[in-house]
């Protein structure tokens, strides 16, 4: 028998080459740049708590770097001293918030939340008794290694291996 052959999967695609009329596409940075301008939001429903919580956290960063700015310029007048940290934190604060509407990246946060949702949390009461047992766990070994740790310690002493006395340190004969 021999092999049948298919026509269509054996011709290959054709390889395109550049963009029409010598056009090619822009980089992701001058996309961006391009949605710093923009008021638009990009698919604001969706994925609407993973951009909440990304953007405060990014906030708090930017709101600690304004607080080192305004002590950094502690010598200033108030206006320098007190201005020059606030359009430090609105310009930022202004990015932040067209990057989590930059669409690849709130594509992103809208697929990360959507897999969010599909996982399985653990309920409180087994979130508590999976604690204790590895609490209790932790506590046990960490006595049991205490007792073999002074056992050994004893027995070596009593052998004659290891002698403190004196203000030598450890296994110090003086």
């Amino acid at each position: 028998m021999g092999k049948v052959r298919d026509e269509v999967s054996a011709q290959k695609p054709a390889k395109s080459g550049k963009a029409a009329g010598g056009s090619r596409p822009r980089g992701m940075f001058v996309q961006f740049l391009g949605n710093l301008g923009s008021t638009e939001l990009y698919k604001p429903i969706q994925g609407r708590h993973a951009r909440l919580y990304t953007g405060l956290g990014l906030l708090l960063i930017v709101l600690a770097g304004a607080y080192q700015v305004s002590q950094a310029s502690i010598e200033y007048t108030p206006l320098w001293r007190f201005g020059l940290p606030t359009a430090f934190a609105l310009a930022l604060g202004w990015m932040i918030l067209r990057l989590v509407h930059f669409p690849p990246f709130a594509d992103f946060l809208i697929a990360t939340e959507a897999e969010m949702n599909k996982v399985s949390w653990i309920t409180r009461d087994d979130l508590i008794r999976a604690t204790t047992v590895v609490l209790v766990t932790v506590l046990v070994l960490a006595t049991f290694l205490y007792l073999v740790d002074f056992l050994w310690t004893l027995i070596l002493q009593m052998i004659g291996v290891l002698k403190f006395g004196g203000g030598g340190g450890l296994g110090s004969t003086s």
